[in-house]
């Protein structure tokens, strides 16, 4: 291979990356502009089968990509915002939205001075992404200019070392012998580079180039098309049952929109020879990958309803319970039911309790089992371990949640007065164990900043919010399980935070007089002390509203449960 190929083949090369990292950085800029625009979209118009359809069209056309609307859906599907039906509705609309890529390429990057094309609008987002303030949504437009015009860039670098390959190499010897063959390859560089819009963009390249023939490169679209499936399957990997069933519907659906697309290619070549007769090749691509995606929702629109009917029968699985005590028993037996919803206060104690120390940095267990001094834990501890606190939050209000059901269903039953009033403590003291986690996931965002301060007067600060914090957890433990002088420690933590208010003030008066600290910071350090009193509050209140618990058997319960974790 001489040094005019290898040119060429680093030209092709670099071509496909600008035009991929143009594409990834399009939808990227545009999900940052529009992302909310986009749920709030598509959770309007998820409504019908119908609008469902349109909307993933119309989201894929914007985004540029079949692949990120299909994952979006899934997400939305994930998180129970829409549908079945509203999902695979989402993806064949976006399968037709999907062709409007090859249709800009071919128009745009074929017939006109496409290198003046990418120049401008790479010149135009540059100067504007330094010029326009970073809080201004027009940055991000800026930005997106600047993937439009590196995709065109990038088109042009594959333009033109195609036509080179054209004039050095002689393609007959590395011709598939059948068509069908180029719909594997399409389907094999899909599912590698995770874009039918830039596989569809190299076979226009090609055939611009006329190094393939027509016919082989629509089979390659039918196959590149089967290729975007595997995006969908990757994403839906261990998620909920309708993320699953959702994946395989968009798999169904490509594959045999493909199948059909292959045994009737030659009809489908001449109509699309009949509809454009004297357009060119990279036009005629276009108008064939329309076609045949087009044809394929057709032919399923009808029987969206059956299909997720049919998917609904996989992939069923036992429910996961967030409880460990009530969901085993029936709210109809007064006894066993109360010590249950006890126990299980117990159980959403212990995850507070973690959350809350982990919230800080602290590992529980030095904490709340080895009982060493909180001055030692802070100074050993005092590195942002960045966890996961999201899914435990969410974790919690769902124990907090199935708590307050299993009371109202045993509310229904019959019973005396005590019995009911034991219910409505359980109740107010599972209540207050969730406001003391609000209160913990109110804070979360500020402490980030607070362990990236520099001045001396906001470490302090930081140090003595996680003491309390740690301090309250630590009596409020052990009072709970039922030492009487750690319930007299917590009420008298209490009473010192709201008294030594003011001593705390004067902890934000030393951050006032430091001018390196923004006014911001002062705000958020008020926040945060409302925040520790109010957590330290709902853990009093909490001992409050069970004290009336205490003389019950399922007491002794919950404090041997409690000390064998």
């Amino acid at each position: 291979m001489n040094f005019e190929n290898v040119k060429l083949f680093i030209e092709a090369f670099s071509g496909l990356g600008l035009f991929l990292f143009g594409m990834i950085y399009l939808e990227s800029q545009i999900r940052l502009s529009a992302g909310r625009m986009f749920k709030r979209l598509v959770r309007w118009m998820t409504s019908t089968p119908l609008k469902s359809l349109f909307a993933g069209f119309v989201t894929t056309a914007i985004f540029q990509s079949s692949s990120v609307v299909t994952l979006m859906a899934l997400s939305l599907i994930g998180a129970g915002l829409i549908g079945l039906e509203s999902a695979i509705g989402i993806i064949f609309g976006a399968n037709i939205g999907t062709t409007v890529t090859a249709w800009i390429v071919g128009i745009v990057g074929f017939k006109m001075d496409i290198k003046l094309i990418s120049y401008v609008f790479v010149g135009i987002g540059g100067l504007g992404s330094v010029l326009i303030d970073e809080e201004s949504r027009w940055r991000n437009v800026m930005h997106a200019m600047v993937g439009f015009g590196l995709i065109f860039m990038g088109l042009e670098g594959m333009k033109e070392s195609f036509s080179g390959f054209a004039h050095t190499i002689s393609f007959e010897s590395y011709r598939f012998d059948h068509d069908y063959w180029y719909a594997l390859l399409g389907f094999a560089i899909t599912a590698v580079i995770q874009s039918s819009s830039a596989s569809i963009a190299i076979v226009q390249s090609a055939l611009f180039a006329h190094i393939i023939g027509f016919e082989a490169a629509a089979a390659f679209v039918v196959g590149a098309n089967v290729g975007t499936t595997v995006t969908a399957i990757l994403g839906a990997i261990g998620g909920s049952p309708d993320k699953k069933r959702t994946a395989i519907a968009h798999l169904f659906f490509n594959v045999s929109t493909g199948l059909v697309a292959l045994a009737a290619l030659p009809w489908l070549i001449t109509l699309t020879s009949m509809a454009l007769a004297g357009a060119d090749a990279v036009i005629r691509i276009a108008l064939f990958h329309t076609i045949f995606n087009v044809l394929g929702v057709v032919l399923w629109y009808p029987f969206i309803g059956l299909l997720a009917n049919w998917l609904k029968r996989f992939f069923k699985h036992e429910q996961a319970h967030a409880t460990k005590y009530i969901h085993n028993v029936s709210p109809q037996l007064p006894d066993v039911a109360l010590a249950a919803i006890v126990n299980e206060i117990g159980h959403l104690v212990e995850e507070v309790e973690n959350f809350s120390l982990l919230a800080v940095n602290v590992p529980p267990v030095k904490v709340l089992e080895e009982n060493e001094p909180i001055d030692k834990l802070l100074d050993r501890y005092d590195e942002n371990m960045d966890l996961a606190y999201t899914r435990q939050y969410a974790h919690i209000r769902r124990i907090e949640g199935e708590i307050l059901r299993f009371v109202a269903e045993a509310s229904a039953q019959k019973g005396d007065d005590v019995w009911h009033e034991k219910l409505q403590k359980a109740a107010r003291a599972t209540t207050y164990q969730a406001t003391a986690a609000k209160a913990i996931k109110d804070m979360l965002h500020d402490l980030d900043r607070w362990y990236d301060a520099e001045t001396n007067e906001e470490r302090a600060f930081l140090k003595n919010l996680r003491y309390q914090i740690i301090r309250s957890v630590q009596a409020f433990h052990h009072a709970f399980l039922g030492d009487e002088r750690a319930t007299g420690e917590i009420e008298n933590i209490y009473k010192k935070i709201a008294i030594s208010y003011r001593n705390s003030m004067e902890l934000i008066a030393d951050i006032a007089k430091n001018r390196m600290i923004s006014s911001e910071m002062m705000t958020i350090a008020i926040n945060d002390l409302h925040l520790s009193k109010s957590f330290t509050k709902s853990l009093r209140n909490t001992l409050q509203e069970m004290e009336g618990l205490r003389h019950s058997n399922a007491v002794n319960e919950v404090k041997e449960n409690l000390k064998a974790v």
